[in-house]
């Protein structure tokens, strides 16, 4: 139960990691993707109204300083395009496609020799277009200049480089990668706090299942048990020993009334309990009389062990135990006892199963703990080396005393 368990769990959690890092994956590629296509297309407007709003600044600013002297204008521009970060180059050319002005200054005087719009039909409206420079590849926005009379004065360019723009845009996108990633960690770190939480909630609603298991098991055990005594009280009264009968039905209820009580008071683990009742029915069943020590106590905040690594050491232990005086050879003892003790501080647990079975002999004691080695046959021998395997796991140790044809003692410790 514990390995299905165990395994449903893990199944559960590998589906949850694939799905959900499937589902990551493509969230972060849409995204990705989609942000920057979106990116670049905002950057691409964004370039363009930025170069006509610089061309059209230019515009007004060449009507009022054109007729500074030479050196006087080039500084004035100078200053002014020194104050534009997201434009390259500025280049003013007059009528006759002479540069005036060229962020460049060895291109002022120069010939400009490139294509440019008809501007003598349209004097308010920009045009933009891509095209290849003395700069390189570039974005270009025109806007053409007119004389107080209303003729055409020439034309002002306002550039910004591709290499800028393709700079620009990277930057963009690698900003928006970063946001993108660390959404997808801030989004990892969520689920997987949830996921814990879910783990944690599905192992608790497993052990409250497992200790209802073992409360059903107590049930049947204790059904059976009944049974037989039903079968002596029904025995008195057909013999007419009515008082016998009346006696006996008061000592069976005390007794396993204080016995359940003593269980649910000293122990603080519903499942741990459960399967101590369990056991202790199972007990009766097999003729065994089962012996809680004094003082016996387990409380869950002394030591974080799983409720399920106690059902399992606990049980395997029990079981062993009630195997072993019932084993061939040992039946005609007269009475079979296995007395049971736990104990708990802070960091420390004790769990000790005593019983006056047969005992170990001397020559198999170093074969106790190894997987299949049993004296029952066949198909056996898993449960003690199982218990060895989980005890060493949780950091502790597992040991046991015998004498032969005295019993046997098992104590498991475990020190954090």
């Amino acid at each position: 139960m514990k390995k299905q368990r165990s395994g449903n769990l893990n199944l559960i959690r590998k589906e949850i990691q694939t799905t959900h890092l499937i589902l990551i994956i493509s969230i972060t590629v849409l995204l990705s993707f989609g942000g920057t296509f979106i990116n670049i297309k905002s950057s691409d407007k964004s370039f363009n109204q930025t170069l006509q709003d610089t061309s059209a600044l230019i515009a007004r600013l060449y009507s009022f300083t054109k007729d500074l002297p030479q050196d006087d204008f080039i500084e004035y521009m100078d200053s002014v395009v020194q104050t534009l970060p997201d434009v390259d180059v500025i280049s003013i050319v007059g009528s006759d496609n002479v540069r005036i002005y060229h962020t460049n200054h060895s291109l002022i005087g120069t010939e400009f020799d490139g294509s440019h719009p008809d501007f003598n039909n349209f004097k308010d409206l920009y045009f933009t277009e891509n095209s290849i420079g003395p700069s390189g590849p570039q974005r270009r926005s025109y806007k053409a200049i007119f004389n107080s009379d209303g003729e055409y004065d020439g034309f002002i360019m306002a550039i910004r480089l591709r290499t800028s723009i393709v700079n620009a845009t990277i930057h963009t996108t690698g900003l928006f990668l970063v946001v993108v990633l660390a959404s997808v960690l801030i989004e990892l770190s969520v689920s997987g706090a949830i996921f814990r939480k879910i783990r944690h909630q599905f192992l608790t609603f497993t052990e409250d299942f497992e200790g209802t298991k073992f409360l059903v098991d107590s049930m049947r055990a204790n059904n059976h048990d009944f049974t037989n005594k039903l079968h002596v009280i029904l025995g008195l009264i057909q013999i007419g020993e009515y008082e016998k009968a009346q006696s006996y039905i008061q000592n069976i209820s005390i007794i396993q009334r204080e016995t359940v009580s003593r269980v649910m008071n000293a122990v603080d683990n519903s499942s741990f309990a459960a399967l101590l009742i369990g056991k202790i029915a199972r007990a009766s069943e097999c003729n065994v009389k089962f012996i809680l020590e004094e003082g016996i106590s387990f409380k869950s905040g002394d030591i974080d062990i799983p409720s399920e690594a106690l059902v399992t050491i606990t049980g395997n232990l029990i079981d062993n135990a009630l195997d072993s005086m019932n084993s061939e050879g040992d039946f005609m003892k007269k009475s079979h006892e296995l007395t049971f003790g736990v104990y708990t501080k802070p960091e420390n647990l004790l769990i000790t199963v005593k019983d006056n079975g047969s005992g170990i002999p001397e020559e198999i004691h170093d074969k106790v703990f190894e997987n299949g080695f049993s004296t029952k046959g066949s198909g056996r021998g898993v449960g003690l080396y199982h218990t060895k395997q989980l005890v060493e796991s949780l950091g502790g140790t597992i040991s046991f005393e015998t004498q032969p044809h005295n019993g046997c003692c098992f104590m498991v410790k475990i020190e954090r």
